[in-house]
């Protein structure tokens, strides 16, 4: 159906100019002494039309003769480019299969290609910290092509990360900080600055960027709770030398944070250093009033307030709902020894280790009944307490001897 179309257009043409040709008698003549030639107009209007052609065609040759070189570099750019490219993701591919080696190889073959860019280099540089590899790894990022701006945060997340690996945790701050003014605080910053503030044994400012990593469903709540708790106790146990840090921090903190088990602990032996034992007891008897703690009763019997009668008081009170803990029992023998009641003291040992044969309520009790010169019952309990010592000692040996 084209073709027929085609073929009756060019017809049409044809006999309009055959027409035109015949009902227009005009000519042009040429004159070169000596020579003189005519044609019709007609068909000097044709060899205008076909001379325009031609001069068209040959300078669109000659424009595509010059513009050849040119092109042939963007293509050989572009060969180059996409070159690199495929070096690039492909290291990036071996790199997330965990084959940190072959990633390393291939980030340096896309270098090694012209106009590959720098994130080859930063490639380059995960693999080799995840290799140990500190030294390349530095190198990789101190790279011209790797300080451009676009690639600004991932090369301070890695400078980072390569500090702190290096246990350089003060500089990886340094580096989280300018991260910090460049883009804000995302996710993987922040659980790297956790790292390095832990590290850093900065840890009173851990609880901070926990509550932010909790808001962004990194930590639930218990777990974010858990975190910092941790750090907490760790900042409270480092001040066992300065009161008044210790109480600045103490109060500093919030009520439920001075709740947590894990912290009441660590400001009471920290308090208990310090003299403060009475702030010690306060602060266990509130925290085990909310969640029973084994090792906060221990502890409670630790302290030594200026008026004991009170704290055996408070632990007897206990007995109440926690009258099957052998650690409670046990505290309270040491209380009431301190106390000089001897018969209520021996009798909260025996009901201790009738609960549970531990060797540290036998040696308690045994070393009570040496003073009160009672030898036989004091030797029978040091040596039931050295045997049951020996026995835990054996078995966790050979739990840690055990193979997996």
């Amino acid at each position: 159906m084209r073709a027929l179309a085609a073929f009756l257009l060019i017809a049409a043409l044809a006999i309009v100019m055959a027409l035109v040709a015949k009902a227009n008698p005009g000519y042009v003549q040429f004159v070169v002494p000596p020579v003189r030639a005519e044609v019709s107009f007609f068909v000097f209007l044709l060899l205008a039309l076909a001379a325009f052609f031609a001069l068209y065609a040959i300078m669109r040759l000659a424009s595509r003769i010059a513009t050849l070189p040119r092109e042939v570099r963007a293509h050989r750019a572009r060969q180059q480019l996409e070159r690199a490219r495929a070096k690039q993701d492909a290291a990036l591919v071996a790199m997330l299969e965990g084959r940190y080696g072959r990633s390393r190889e291939l980030a340096d073959e896309a270098l090694a290609l012209p106009r590959s860019g720098g994130l080859p280099a930063l490639l380059g540089a995960r693999a080799a910290i995840d290799m140990r590899d500190f030294g390349a790894a530095a190198r990789l990022l101190s790279r011209a092509d790797a300080r451009v701006a676009s690639l600004e945060v991932p090369r301070l997340m890695l400078e980072a990360e390569l500090a702190l690996e290096q246990g350089q945790a003060g500089e990886a701050l340094a580096k989280l900080d300018a991260l910090k003014r460049e883009a804000g605080a995302h996710t993987a910053a922040l659980r790297l600055s956790l790292r390095a503030l832990t590290a850093a044994g900065r840890s009173s400012e851990v609880p901070a960027v926990v509550d932010q990593l909790v808001r962004r469903k990194v930590y639930d709540a218990e777990q974010g709770a858990m975190v910092r708790a941790s750090a907490q106790a760790e900042a409270l146990a480092g001040l066992s030398q300065d009161a008044a840090g210790l109480r600045d921090l103490w109060n500093r903190l919030p009520e439920a944070d001075r709740l947590h088990p894990k912290v009441a602990l660590a400001a009471a032996r920290s308090f208990v250093r310090l003299g403060g034992d009475r702030e010690a007891v306060e602060i266990l008897a509130r925290s085990l009033d909310r969640q029973w703690d084994p090792a906060l009763v221990a502890a409670f019997a630790d302290c030594r307030p200026a008026d004991p009668s009170r704290q055996l008081e408070t632990a007897e009170r206990w007995l109440t709902q926690h009258s099957d803990d052998a650690t409670l029992l046990c505290s309270l023998g040491r209380l009431c020894e301190r106390a000089q009641l001897w018969g209520k003291a021996q009798t909260y040992y025996e009901a201790s280790l009738a609960l549970d044969d531990h060797w540290r309520a036998h040696v308690l009790l045994g070393n009570m009944l040496a003073r009160l010169g009672r030898d036989d019952e004091a030797n029978a309990h040091l040596a039931a307490g050295l045997k049951r010592a020996l026995a835990d000692l054996g078995a966790s040996g050979l739990a840690g001897n055990q193979g997996p």
